[in-house]
């Protein structure tokens, strides 16, 4: 039967759509500009950051502990900044969503589907944090789930009733994918 393929491609699509809007950069607010040196001083050349100091930045951050940039250096290694390293990505995005960081969560739920690295798939894992990326309110992890229980697909039984409600949940926070999916959702 074809449908049980389209099906898990559907689901496969949403995580993969999923990982890739929680991919995207945040720029940083602009800083204010320095105060200008008096004009009997002579003037110091501006110093720019460079990509390895604010990597190296980031990296103290997260060992201190900030949730946000556990996150971030995560994609940072994800996408190859300064290095592709997914089992790097992998633990700092487990440092964070383990202390609540629902995006590290739905991040670290796609590496665990293995379509970046097959050794990477743990099913049990990839449930484990869509749920809790779902369950902090991630209107893009309880579509995910729901097209889950809906298909019954990814290890989870089929249950059109926690569809609707992850659906619905979704839909509330204007996520026109889990509205859509709504309307095409049979009765009960």
């Amino acid at each position: 039967m074809i449908l049980r393929p389209l099906q898990r491609l559907t689901c496969l699509g949403a995580v993969a759509l999923l990982a890739a809007c929680t991919m995207q950069q945040t720029t940083p607010p602009a800083s204010s500009p320095a105060p200008t040196a008096p004009a009997s001083a002579p003037a110091k050349p501006a110093e720019t950051p460079t990509p390895a100091t604010d990597l190296q930045r980031l990296h103290q951050q997260a060992m201190r502990g900030d949730l946000e940039s556990q996150f971030q250096l995560g994609n940072q290694y994800f996408v190859g900044k300064p290095e592709k390293n997914l089992q790097q990505a992998a633990y700092w995005w487990k440092q964070a969503a383990d202390k609540g960081h629902a995006q590290a969560a739905v991040s670290l739920a796609f590496l665990y589907t293995g379509r970046a690295d097959p050794a990477l798939a743990d099913p049990l894992a990839m449930l484990k944090y869509l749920n809790q990326a779902a369950a902090a309110g991630n209107a893009m992890a309880q579509h995910v789930l729901g097209s889950m229980y809906a298909q019954g697909t990814e290890g989870v039984q089929k249950d059109l009733y926690q569809a609707r409600a992850l659906y619905q949940s979704a839909c509330d926070k204007q996520y026109a994918p889990s509205c859509e999916a709504l309307k095409k959702l049979p009765a009960n």
